[in-house]
């Protein structure tokens, strides 16, 4: 069987008449170079435009990129007053430390002082610390005040007692104001 001729045969007709240019050097030439250049112009459009289509993508990704990272500093700034609130609260757990280290040491010498104190005596101001007390106190009289000093001074657990003021005083009921601060001597229970 035979097929018809248009069947896998690529026959062209070309009705304008052949130029003698074309079939120069320079024609075959410029003729490669006008088919190669069409070529050339399509493919740079291609990739200019798959430039400009991978731009929008990236964009897009600096878009999601940026509101991530709000989103991410907005969660970062909500655990901001929690970690000051933590961190206060990790100070204050420290001073309650130490606090309740020296704090029997400090409840022994509150009952040491109670013990020395005259009812004649008592106090405006007590400082405490775990190195000393300081004391400013009223006496309703000279020998009240005179045996406070006397027994805090024999005190064993009381060390380097210092008078800083002694006047009289205008206090209803009170002689004589003072200050007085005395040391506290370092050990692990105070003698009772």
């Amino acid at each position: 069987m035979k097929l018809p001729a248009f069947f896998g045969h690529k026959r062209s007709i070309n009705l304008l008449p052949r130029d003698a240019f074309e079939a120069s050097t320079l024609g075959v030439v410029l003729s490669w170079a006008l088919g190669f250049g069409k070529w050339a112009v399509i493919l740079t459009q291609l990739i200019v435009m798959g430039t400009f289509l991978w731009r929008f993508s990236l964009d897009r990704e600096l878009t999601d990129l940026r509101k991530n990272i709000a989103r991410d500093v907005a969660i970062v700034k909500s655990y901001e007053q929690i970690e000051r609130d933590f961190v206060l609260a990790q100070k204050q757990v420290t001073q309650i430390k130490v606090a309740r280290k020296d704090q029997d040491q400090l409840l022994m010498a509150v009952s040491e002082i109670s013990k020395v104190t005259p009812q004649e005596v008592w106090f405006d101001r007590m400082t405490l610390s775990p190195s000393e007390i300081s004391l400013t106190a009223y006496a309703s009289s000279l020998p009240s005040f005179g045996q406070f000093l006397t027994l805090v001074q024999a005190n064993p657990n009381f060390s380097k007692v210092r008078v800083g003021k002694l006047e009289s005083s205008s206090t209803s009921g009170a002689a004589i104001q003072f200050e007085i601060a005395m040391g506290l001597k370092p050990s692990v229970e105070m003698k009772q």
